[in-house]
């Protein structure tokens, strides 16, 4: 059933693309310079790239969830078959919520360009790049709390070398990791309904970056201690 789930939130942006460019113009604004005029037109079929790349992401980590689900049946100790069943909750998650994030991506830019064509615009239609990091600050806030749940694995969570070493500075980072990509994720979403357009994006890079400097050098200082 859940795969299901993630098959049709993950096929549902190509369904709709191949449905919108019946209505399309053949030519349609495909990108936009830093204050979001349109600097480059192309063929509305371009459309169906980031579709398509969706449904590799999905492939990925559909991969994963069978290595998982295979590991729970291919061993008899009970604490590696929680541990297996734990992390394919969490990669699950994690799944969907990515393929969730770039449907919304994708169908933000795909109204925004018909808008544009319509309206004979130069500009764009809607502000992608607060529709985009709002959506991404909501997923940071989902991850932040599922990878507390994960177990020691080399696919999600903060993995350093560091983290990796053991159960107890694996469980303590992702704790500490968990709690503050929730607070980025906050933060995330107030800058970018506040600040808008390009700079929105380039905060949120930002704290993401610094969320990857934080989580590591915390998880260097819990290996020091244990």
């Amino acid at each position: 059933m859940k795969n299901k789930i993630l098959w049709a939130v993950t096929l549902l942006p190509i369904c709709m693309i191949l449905v919108a460019i019946q209505f399309m113009e053949d030519k349609i604004p495909v990108h936009y310079d830093f204050m979001g005029n349109i600097d480059r037109w192309g063929s509305k079929y371009e459309k169906l790239i980031f579709p398509i790349i969706i449904i590799i992401v999905t492939l990925f980590w559909s991969l994963f969830l069978r290595y998982f689900r295979k590991r729970q049946v291919m061993t008899s100790d009970e604490k590696s078959i929680k541990e297996a069943q734990q992390n394919e909750k969490v990669i699950y998650y994690v799944a969907i919520g990515m393929a969730v994030l770039f449907g919304i991506m994708n169908c933000s830019s795909m109204y925004s360009s018909m808008v544009e064509v319509k309206n004979n615009m130069q500009t764009m239609a809607i502000d992608i790049n607060v529709i985009t990091n709002v959506v991404i600050g909501i997923f940071l806030i989902i991850i932040g709390n599922v990878i507390p749940k994960s177990k020691l694995n080399s696919v999600v969570g903060v993995r350093t070398k560091w983290s990796m070493k053991n159960d107890i500075t694996w469980a303590k980072s992702n704790r500490f990791g968990g709690i503050f990509f929730m607070v980025s994720g906050l933060i995330i979403i107030i800058e970018s309904v506040f600040i808008g357009g390009i700079a929105s994006t380039i905060v949120m890079l930002g704290v993401i970056i610094i969320d990857g400097i934080i989580s590591s050098i915390y998880s260097y200082t819990i290996y020091k201690k244990h």
